[in-house]
């Protein structure tokens, strides 16, 4: 047993730990800038958090993917429950109800149900024959699939966190192949529905909107969130104003600045050049990302669950630094694993340890020759 985890530990794919890890430390950095005027309490926190998703990352990764895949439905109906529980007895912040207090953090279940999502998924697809694909009837419980926890989600309220849940659906829809003429018929569709989705909006989500067209009619009021954040990212200019000293951030004019804006505050401190090694390591992770899951050749499930996962990050990296340079409406998606946080830092490396056992379970198999290897 010892011999085959060091094996297993040995084999693991470092590039990608050593990538995530710095990035999370980053995120560190920039926590301890946006909080220590108040003490130590936020990034202490927030280093238990990491040190724990680490932790999970491991032991995920050092589980044959097999056993993810035999146990991916149960895995869904679990956060089916936790979702529903968080609705009806979770913890309220924020005007919302979404939060189970666990004691180290409050679990926010509709973050982690993006993997479960995933994982169900996944399993559905790798079951069936491809031909079947082409079927759109055939498409029915999968979608049942998606709209359950998105419609959860929708009743918390947050309408960011299911807006990016119906994506990665899609996203795996892509990936599996499903025909072109499906995704134009669902943007039809959602062209159709668009006056009901409005109305069913509620009034701060209708005005998050309307900002994005026009943030300057009201900037002191609903157009003050993404002003401030634009003032800090250009007054860092080219080298920034240096860590500690960005005169926006710690005067307090730039709002959340620890969790959906801190990415602005990177910006002003370490400037154009700071921000543009933020979004190449970013993009290293993804591509690292894709390559371990593009390259499996023997396992189906693999390849759906790996794509989507990467996707997954980053569409969320993505969407937070469009919303903070003004070219999304504020949608509240923190940066990954550089905002502060403990559901999404978690949720991301349960994600990252399923991509580094897609790696480990495929070089394992290569290596012996074997279609099954036993999990640890």
């Amino acid at each position: 047993m010892m011999k085959e985890l060091s094996y297993k530990i040995k084999n693991l794919h470092w590039t990608f730990i050593s990538s995530v890890i710095f990035l999370s430390l980053v995120g560190l950095v920039m926590i301890y800038s946006a909080s220590h005027a108040e003490g130590m309490k936020a990034t202490y926190s927030q280093m238990l958090k990491l040190l724990l998703a680490i932790v999970i990352m491991f032991v995920v990764a050092l589980i044959n993917i097999s056993f993810w895949q035999k146990y991916a439905y149960v895995i869904y109906f679990f956060g089916i429950l936790l979702l529903i529980y968080a609705t009806f007895y979770g913890y309220i912040g924020k005007g919302a109800r979404r939060w189970i207090d666990l004691g180290i953090f409050n679990l926010q279940p509709s973050e982690i149900m993006k993997i479960f999502l995933v994982l169900a998924l996944a399993k559905f697809f790798a079951e069936r024959k491809i031909e079947s694909f082409k079927d759109y009837l055939f498409l029915i419980l999968p979608i049942i699939l998606i709209t359950i926890p998105f419609l959860i989600i929708l009743n918390q309220p947050d309408l960011g966190t299911g807006l990016v849940l119906l994506l990665l659906g899609l996203i795996v829809f892509f990936v599996v192949g499903i025909s072109m003429k499906f995704f134009i018929f669902t943007f039809l569709f959602g062209l159709i529905l668009t006056p009901f989705i409005w109305e069913s909006l509620h009034n701060y989500q209708k005005q998050r909107l309307l900002t994005f067209f026009s943030p300057y009619e009201d900037p002191q009021g609903t157009g003050y969130h993404i002003i401030q954040s634009e003032i800090a990212i250009g007054s860092g200019g080219f080298f920034g104003k240096g860590w500690l000293k960005g005169t926006q951030s710690h005067l307090d004019f730039l709002p959340e600045k620890k969790t959906d804006f801190i990415f602005s505050m990177l910006g002003e401190e370490f400037g154009f050049i700071g921000t543009l090694s933020i979004v190449g390591l970013f993009l290293l992770i993804c591509f690292t990302g894709y390559l371990i899951s593009n390259n499996i050749e023997k396992s189906f499930f693999s390849k759906i669950l790996g794509i989507s996962l990467i996707s997954n990050f980053f569409i969320a990296g993505a969407l937070n630094m469009s919303m903070v340079m003004g070219l999304m409406p504020v949608v509240g998606i923190p940066l990954p694993l550089v905002s502060y946080g403990g559901s999404s830092l978690v949720m991301y490396f349960i994600g990252f340890g399923l991509i580094l056992s897609i790696d480990l379970t495929y070089k394992m198999n290569k290596e012996k020759n074997l279609t099954n290897i036993p999990f640890f």
